[in-house]
């Protein structure tokens, strides 16, 4: 069984991407648990290579893995990796702002606020995931302390931060908040990656369902080209991690693409 002595951490003050590091170690044969995490990095990405601002204040860690599971289980892994981060934040926050905590198929964790006629999405979290040199980098970056410039994340959302959810943070050191916010993901990872491997995605369906973002929402389903693909309105996840949209054809499962609420 995983624990959090799975996970080794090896810290940097600054790289270009602690994607990057562990894709090298991967290719060198390290072993599973290998976790990098850099204070800055000069050329972060997220998935589909999307350029990600990476000022000090940001949890940036990379996951190196080498599941045990059939090919076509590994779409599944962002959405566990998802959970995890849910897992950690809301541990963090009030039980208000817990529930503005949800997860966005396929790899993002936003904090979504209602208001009279529509709902606001801001990008609290990042998730990457390669398959390379025989096992997986997964990237993973949390928006933790606002820094003096706010950029754009992903270069085009609306950032959220933890810490104006968790108003305790700002009572740490920038070091201690971001230790304790890489502690809880290792631990909820820990937990979350024994059930992925051993049960499946299936096990964590439900759990998965009850924090998503999408649910009950009308999108346009793109490509990485921009290309529309699809559009309905989403009824839920299903076990293989698709994103299942109700159209004018009947349920139409989505395997992946990029979702716009309309």
């Amino acid at each position: 069984m995983s624990d959090l002595g799975l996970f080794h951490v090896r810290a940097l003050e600054e790289t270009s991407s602690t994607n990057d590091e562990v894709k090298r170690a991967l290719e060198e044969g390290e072993p599973e648990g290998m976790v990098v995490r850099a204070r800055r990095q000069t050329g972060g990405y997220g998935r589909q290579g999307r350029i990600w601002a990476s000022p000090e204040g940001g949890l940036y860690c990379s996951f190196l893995l080498r599941p045990t599971v059939a090919p076509d289980a590994l779409p599944t892994l962002s959405l566990v990796v998802g959970l995890a981060v849910h897992r950690a934040v809301v541990e963090l926050v009030g039980e208000h702002d817990a529930e503005a905590v949800q997860i966005k198929w396929p790899n993002d964790v936003v904090v979504v606020r209602s208001r009279q006629e529509h709902a606001s999405v801001a990008k609290l979290c990042g998730i990457s995931v390669e398959v390379h040199a025989g096992g997986v980098c997964v990237g993973v970056g949390v928006n933790v302390l606002p820094p003096a410039e706010r950029p754009l994340v992903g270069g085009k959302n609306e950032p959220a931060y933890l810490a104006e959810l968790a108003p305790k943070l700002n009572r740490t050191t920038s070091d201690d908040a971001l230790d304790g916010v890489l502690d809880g993901l290792l631990k909820a990872f820990a937990a979350l990656y024994d059930i992925w491997q051993q049960q499946g995605f299936a096990a964590l369906l439900d759990e998965y369902n009850a924090h998503a973002s999408l649910t009950n929402r009308d999108v346009t389903i793109v490509n990485r080209e921009g290309v529309p693909l699809a559009s309905g309105t989403v009824l839920r996840v299903d076990s293989l991690g698709r994103l299942v949209l109700r159209t004018p054809q009947g349920e139409t499962p989505i395997s992946s693409g990029e979702a716009h609420i309309v």
